[in-house]
């Protein structure tokens, strides 16, 4: 899932491997005035979840949190 949060742009997935859904975020800061953004941020394996919906909300969850963190 892709939205935009702030000045960054989020793509919140997860990868499906053995019946293991593993959380995973991408995070891209857009400059003002500039519609190409460049990535900040790669989450790695966040965890483990039962379904990817669960995966998918913990990665957004997880990106959201460092992007409030890291604003300036």
């Amino acid at each position: 899932m892709n939205f935009d949060y702030r000045q960054f742009q989020i793509e919140a997935f997860c990868l499906e491997e053995g019946g293991h859904y593993y959380a995973r975020a991408k995070i891209f800061r857009r400059a003002q005035g500039d519609m190409n953004a460049s990535e900040v941020k790669w989450s790695g394996d966040i965890g483990d979840y039962r379904s990817d919906a669960d995966a998918v909300e913990a990665a957004q969850r997880w990106a959201i949190q460092w992007c409030d963190g890291h604003e300036h």
